[in-house]
């Protein structure tokens, strides 16, 4: 039976080697409960040597940590709506579309309108249920599709194996997603499930749009959605800057400036 400090030592020498574990797997090699674990997450965390992330940790670094849904959700409200709105018209009637859960993503819904026979898959719950709303309200016509999948509560979506078997069967017309950072290189997602659902939509999409605000520019997290060249389109709400100038002028989508 391992004490706390022996837990704590074999908790970050797994996180140091693996990059991440998780509370079940730690749970079975040190022999005690998922609540232990949780509890042993906490206290490393506090002590700034790990961060947690949904059922399990990874390095720590300040900008790892992903704010809770709900608080992300009421950032940077005005940027977020300017951006939806815009990207909401990119959509015509007839198109498969794909939308991941961020909080710029769940606002799209609710700017459809006067759409027929539209396709719309999605993992996240937030935009399934507006996206019901729609065609409830006849903003628009068409169905909705909710990738199955495991729940994470914390950001409001599913991912997992079976998410990401179930896109692969697609292909989208187009794909809006998110993220949780991004540089000249790459977009970024705190979540590695999370970031392998936002990548196999852009994968599977005739057309990619990225729907990001000035908050998350020049910054990374732990995990890449993609390379910036393989997104078709960034739609933001902040000038073209000169790191960018590889890419071709109209890839840049300024909300702002329109």
């Amino acid at each position: 039976m391992y004490n706390q400090n022996e837990r704590f030592q074999y908790i970050v020498n797994r996180v140091k080697n693996y990059h991440k574990v998780t509370v079940k797997d730690m749970a079975l090699f040190l022999q005690v409960t998922p609540e232990t674990i949780r509890k042993d997450f906490q206290i490393l965390e506090d002590d700034k040597v790990i961060t947690r992330v949904h059922g399990g940790a990874i390095p720590y670094n300040h900008t790892n940590k992903e704010k809770p849904f709900e608080r992300k959700w009421m950032q940077q409200e005005s940027s977020k709506n300017q951006i939806a709105s815009y990207a909401a018209t990119l959509i015509d009637s007839g198109d498969v579309v794909v939308i991941d859960g961020g909080t710029t993503t769940g606002r799209l819904p609710q700017y459809l309108k006067n759409l027929k026979s539209v396709t719309f898959v999605t993992n996240s719950i937030l935009v399934c249920a507006e996206l019901n709303k729609a065609i409830e309200q006849e903003r628009i016509d068409g169905e909705v599709i909710m990738l199955a999948g495991k729940t994470n509560f914390e950001q409001d979506v599913v991912s997992g194996s079976m998410t990401n078997s179930l896109i692969s069967q697609f292909v989208f017309d187009k794909a809006f997603i998110s993220c949780g950072a991004f540089d000249a290189l790459y977009a970024y997602e705190y979540e590695w499930e999370e970031a392998i659902v936002s990548s196999l939509m852009l994968k599977q999409s005739k057309a990619s749009y990225l729907l990001t605000d000035y908050t998350k520019r020049d910054k990374k997290t732990s995990y890449k959605i993609s390379a910036i060249d393989d997104v078709d389109y960034i739609v933001t709400d902040y000038q073209f800057t000169e790191e960018f100038d590889y890419m071709k002028p109209d890839k840049w989508i300024n909300v702002l400036g329109r």
